[in-house]
């Protein structure tokens, strides 16, 4: 009896109509295209968006609106938890691995936020006195940031890791993900609804959870350490998307797992995790309704499961399209359209340098005192900003190619 589970041998597949197999290098097991092609879509979308000094699209807020840019970190963690689940297949991956990338990120979101607090307290002459308690601007550092929240999210990927390993594993993992942090959630909404509010900055998981503290031990509730908690909760957020990006791949896995009718195997169970993971949003939405409450709104200030599993679920269906379109394999074979997918494929391989380095160079402008450089580009207009933020791409994809090309490795 064939097996069909997720850690089996992938079989050769048939070669997609109209299409030729282009095959791996000796028995070399490639990175697949399609998966570092969406990350580069992604990775060019976004440092588009850091490198326009004034947006053509309004900005999301923490706790209201939803806009375009709500979309990116969640997508992020969503393909992190593919090429998690590949590495894990392939057995390319560790411990010491998943340890030493989520320590990076946190060490380059800290060391980006250091930075942008000693500007801003050289700006306002705050100076280095230890006995004054001043430390050059250090001591307002807010210890937070996209790149310390998805830190955090591989960092409980990889526990996540060491327990689910097949696509069966995996479900479970994104389901009590769900579980837990939508009834936290849950739970903080209906204590924050006892006093007349709903979830905020000033009522929340990390404000709750703080300010109990505080209260307990006879102390007024430091602001800096509600922001770094706020910050640890939303990297937990950000885990559930990487945990349906895993269970994603590991369906994918499965339904190459049988050399028959493969690509109607893939798309069948793209879609049923698709719709795994649209249910589980929906569940996460509207249950508080059942006993009285508001539905739980997708917001980015905690990254809640309504929006990041919408996204998942999203990322699901654009996979059943993308996938078996361009992957003979996932062994790194592409069809004929692979060709057309190398060049973000290859921006997807500097995905950290080039998000890492743009919002880098953005946060340090912007901590300048005024009028800082971005504030004062910003007022050419929208056309000189949005031309700004294609340069800026247009850069990073012939950084991407230089290095695809001459075979230079610009990732950790």
């Amino acid at each position: 009896m064939t097996s069909t589970s997720a850690t089996t041998r992938i079989m050769p597949s048939v070669p997609a109509r109209g299409g030729s197999r282009r095959p791996t290098r000796g028995k070399r097991i490639g990175r697949v295209v399609s998966l570092d092609a969406a990350r580069g879509l992604l990775v060019l979308a976004t440092v588009v968006w850091l490198g326009a000094p004034r947006r053509p699209f309004a900005a999301s807020e923490p706790w209201g609106a939803v806009g375009l840019d709500a979309f990116a970190l969640p997508a992020f963690a969503v393909i992190a938890g593919c090429a998690f689940a590949m590495a894990q297949h392939r057995q390319w991956t560790s411990g010491g691995r998943v340890l030493v990338r989520s320590g990076l990120l946190l060490l380059i979101g800290l060391a980006l936020a250091a930075a942008a607090a000693l500007i801003s307290g050289a700006a306002a002459g705050i100076p280095f006195d230890a006995a004054a308690g001043t430390l050059g601007g250090l001591e307002r550092l807010r210890v937070a940031g996209p790149l310390l929240q998805l830190g955090i999210a591989t960092a409980v990927l990889g526990l996540f890791g060491l327990l689910a390993t097949t696509w069966v594993g995996w479900v479970w993992a994104t389901v009590i993900a769900t579980a837990i942090g939508s009834g936290v959630l849950w739970l903080s909404a209906g204590l924050c609804g006892m006093t007349g509010g709903g979830l905020s900055d000033a009522c929340g998981p990390a404000a709750l959870l703080v300010g109990g503290i505080a209260d307990a031990a006879g102390a007024p509730a430091d602001p800096q350490i509600t922001q770094a908690v706020a910050t640890v909760i939303a990297g937990l957020g950000l885990a559930l998307p990487g945990a349906a990006g895993a269970a994603l791949v590991h369906a994918l896995l499965r339904a190459r797992s049988v050399k028959a009718r493969q690509r109607a195997r893939v798309v069948g169970y793209g879609l049923l995790a698709a719709v795994l993971f649209g249910v589980l949003g929906i569940l996460a939405y509207f249950t508080p309704t059942v006993w009285g409450q508001q539905p739980l709104e997708p917001a980015t200030a905690l990254w809640t499961p309504p929006l990041t599993l919408a996204v998942a679920s999203l990322a699901a269906v654009l996979a059943c399209v993308v996938h078996p379109s361009i992957d003979t394999d996932l062994r790194g074979g592409t069809s004929a359209l692979g060709a057309f997918a190398e060049p973000f494929a290859a921006v997807g391989r500097i995905s950290l340098l080039a998000v890492g380095a743009t919002l880098a160079v953005r946060t340090l402008l912007e901590a300048m005192p005024d009028p800082d450089p971005v504030g004062w580009f910003a007022a050419l207009g929208d056309i000189p900003s949005i031309v700004l933020g294609l340069l800026v791409a247009a850069l990073w994809i012939g950084v991407a190619l230089w290095a695809d090309r001459g075979g230079h490795r610009l990732r950790p």
